[in-house]
């Protein structure tokens, strides 16, 4: 049999943000590459995960993306798209 988590244990709260821990460790990533190497390639990088948690968005449920679920699911992902455009054309920007 298996066992069930409390609904406020430490395991269960990840679960149910599976998609935001990711996206945190993966920016945790992004802003060690900024520190270490390039701020261009990170701001390009934080492009392609917004993209990515936006296009996530638009096709999981509101369950499975817990707290990115915070307004309409076009919403959601129109400004997530709009902040990816915008990152990326400012990463790529010479002098910036």
């Amino acid at each position: 049999m298996s066992e069930r988590r409390a609904p406020t244990s430490l395991a269960a709260a990840f679960q149910r943000q599976a998609v935001l821990t990711v996206a945190l460790c993966v920016l945790g990533v992004i802003v060690a590459i900024a520190v270490l190497a390039s701020v261009p390639l990170a701001g390009l990088l934080l492009a392609i995960l917004l993209g990515v948690l936006a296009v996530l968005r638009a096709v999981l449920p509101v369950r499975a993306v817990g707290a990115l679920a915070v307004r309409s699911r076009g919403l959601d992902v129109l400004v997530m798209l709009m902040l990816a455009v915008a990152l990326a054309v400012l990463s790529a920007s010479p002098n910036l």
